[in-house]
């Protein structure tokens, strides 16, 4: 029987956390067992328990992250109904209510980073590309939805390199309507559009 305080069933989830924590607050360099167990409040030696290589523990926080696109575009693109609609989730999460803070968003700059040097890393991107490309293409075809992607990043990482001047609502939201009035005619999200025009 085994004896003394019970397994703490949040430990491991803390231990996500913490690593995200210790990654926003100083970068990816100082992600290491020591820091992480001090930030989450557990003892050191229970952290190879959980994740037996750091490299392991860092990837398994990395990919908790794409959990994150569900609110900021999923399920507003899920209820969009119009091209206005889609603009609108975009915009919402470019520079809206929706859209990450700046340091969420130096979060995911560290995670491409680290992605260019470690194959594990850029699996989890990969997967988040690939996540962010299929809620897209539910309101746009292949194409547009790859370019809206792509701007999507580009804008928030924009925000990051120039914190203090703000983005301009109209260039952006004029940015994804050009963008989302590309024709796309045999478009499932388009064809139920026109047909309740």
């Amino acid at each position: 029987m085994r004896r003394g305080k019970p397994n703490d069933p949040a430990r491991r989830s803390r231990i996500l956390q913490a690593t995200l924590d210790v990654i926003r607050a100083d970068g990816m360099h100082a992600a290491s067992y020591r820091r992480i167990a001090s930030h989450a409040g557990v003892p050191l030696g229970s952290m190879t328990y959980y994740f037996p290589s750091l490299e392991g523990l860092i990837v398994s926080a990395l990919n908790t992250t794409r959990g994150e696109l569900e609110p900021r575009y999923a399920a507003p693109l899920r209820d969009a109904r119009t091209s206005a609609d889609v603009v609108d989730a975009l915009v919402a999460a470019t520079i809206g209510a929706t859209s990450p803070s700046l340091v969420d968003i130096r979060l995911y700059e560290d995670i491409r980073h680290y992605g260019a040097r470690n194959q594990k890393v850029e699996d989890v991107l990969r997967a988040v590309e690939a996540e962010s490309l299929a809620m897209l293409h539910r309101v746009l075809p292949d194409r547009t939805a790859l370019a809206v992607n792509a701007l999507l990043w580009g804008w928030w990482s924009y925000r990051v390199v120039h914190p203090d001047s703000a983005l301009d609502e109209e260039t952006v939201r004029q940015a994804y309507e050009a963008l989302v009035a590309l024709p796309a005619a045999d478009h499932p999200f388009h064809k139920n559009e026109q047909n309740h025009a």
